[in-house]
């Protein structure tokens, strides 16, 4: 009998010994959440989980998780070696193993039967994890150098694939690709509920319920359906504990995220239809309000929500004595192959930080083509 994909994941999950947890750079409140609510069904199912992505820092509004499982940036220890003897002629072997001078000896020893190099069969290096499970990561590249320094491990481990983006490529040996849904958080919840519900706790709940909230700016987005809605309340009733999450998202902004804002706002200019947006912050600005770059990727949300007739936004500012733009489409515009000569950092297709290498106005006039 052909399995499902939920069966499929359940079988997948429940034989692995040593998952990994990978997500892409710069993800979202959703990614990050939907990656702890996995590390916790591992933990549930009595496994430990280790979660990896490139550069990670947890953002402001995602601290107040107090999670036990740790974001790593880099893949350490992921690799063991393997030695396989013949001891068919040797009684009850006893292996000792000792380190001098920095050289590994193991010796097999028994009062019948000998061994020699000749007994030695195979050598091989193998990973320690034995499944790979991505979030919300359109394609291996987005892996950075993660994906870059260890070519292999994709190729040699199980890829479970899990987005619910039309950019995503179909990578994985399973891959659970759900356009229809507002979030990843929500995915998981029905592959959650469909092995059994009672995994359902109030960790993970609240996990889930944040990356439905941020991921649709509190259910003001345009992709919410009944079902969305349905799940938040199971979540909720399964003890997500709302009241804090939208404490921390929605009303601990500090008063210099709130001045980074002010002047994101005075600066703002619309084109003539209103479908897209734009703004200048200069470096003084970021150090008049106390605020990096990395501030911005909440701000560009909100412009979204607050503004909902606006297709496209950009915010151009200084780093490094260096012109860079952040760009957001609503519209899911590959930005990448948009813009390839600008050495685009990517966060999706469709939400990318370049180097500006020409003027502010011929980046704005070829996205004015797409609004």
């Amino acid at each position: 009998m052909t399995l499902n994909q939920h069966q499929q994941f359940y079988e997948i999950i429940t034989s692995s010994k040593n998952p990994l947890i990978l997500f892409s750079k710069q993800a979202t409140g959703d990614t990050i959440s939907s990656s702890l609510a996995m590390a916790e069904l591992f933990s549930r199912l009595g496994k430990s989980a280790e979660i990896i992505s490139p550069d990670f820092e947890f953002p402001k509004y995602n601290q107040f998780f107090n999670s036990k499982h740790k974001i790593l940036q880099k893949l350490e220890d992921h690799k063991k070696f393997q030695l396989v003897f013949d001891v068919s002629n040797i009684d009850n072997p006893n292996v000792e193993h000792e380190i001098k001078n920095q050289r590994l000896h193991i010796n097999i020893n028994s009062q019948k039967g000998h061994i020699n190099k000749d007994h030695l069969i195979t050598q091989k290096q193998e990973y320690k994890h034995d499944l790979i499970i991505t979030i919300n990561t359109p394609d291996l590249e987005s892996l950075d150098y993660i994906y870059q320094e260890n070519p292999d491990l994709f190729y040699q481990v199980p890829i479970v694939n899990i987005d619910h983006s039309t950019e995503n490529e179909h990578y994985g040996q399973l891959n659970l690709i759900n356009i229809k849904a507002s979030s990843v958080s929500e995915m998981l919840h029905d592959l959650i509920t469909q092995i059994d519900d009672k995994l359902l706790d109030e960790d993970i709940a609240t996990y889930l319920l944040t990356g439905m909230i941020e991921k649709t700016n509190s259910f003001k987005t345009a992709n919410i359906t009944p079902q969305s809605l349905q799940i938040a309340s199971e979540l909720i009733a399964a003890g997500a504990q709302r009241e804090n999450i939208i404490q921390n998202l929605y009303q601990t902004k500090s008063v210099d995220t709130i001045k980074l804002w002010g002047k994101v706002l005075t600066k703002l200019q619309l084109n003539n239809n209103e479908k897209m947006a734009w703004a200048v912050i200069k470096e003084e600005d970021f150090k008049k309000t106390n605020t990096t770059s990395a501030d911005l990727y909440g701000i560009i949300d909100e412009l979204i929500t607050n503004i909902p007739t606006i297709e496209m936004t950009t915010i151009f500012f200084a780093e490094n004595n260096t012109v860079k733009a952040l760009i957001k489409s609503e519209k899911e515009l590959d930005l990448v192959s948009l813009f390839p000569q600008n050495i685009p950092e990517v966060t999706n297709k469709s939400l990318v930080k370049i180097k500006v290498i020409t003027k502010p106005s011929e980046i704005l006039k070829k996205l004015n083509q797409y609004t």
